[in-house]
């Protein structure tokens, strides 16, 4: 096996745990959409904001976020482009240097 096919081995593996992370992420979606959309429902008119309704849309942005960042990663990591490439392979010359 060539080197540049066991860096794409590794850079695909990688990007399936990213997906996997990603989609343990969307299992919690649902979870704090009701708890967001509960809130909200509960909210009074006097009150615009309060703590719980706040505290769940932070949560609820937070889990999109990093779910769709997981999945950008995983793209980048399943095309394995050059950047890739030189982050799972270092250069000849410096392990020349470092024996």
């Amino acid at each position: 096996m060539s080197r540049k096919e066991l860096v794409l081995l590794v850079s695909r593996a990688f990007a399936l745990l990213l997906i996997t992370c990603a989609l343990v992420e969307v299992t919690y979606l649902p979870d704090r959409l009701f708890a967001l959309f509960h809130h909200l429902s509960q909210r009074s008119v006097l009150a615009t904001r309060d703590y719980w309704s706040t505290y769940d849309l932070i949560l609820t942005g937070s889990t999109a976020v990093r779910m769709l960042a997981l999945f950008l990663a995983a793209a980048v990591f399943w095309g394995c482009g050059p950047r890739v490439e030189a982050l799972f392979s270092p250069q000849q010359g410096n392990q020349e240097a470092s024996t």
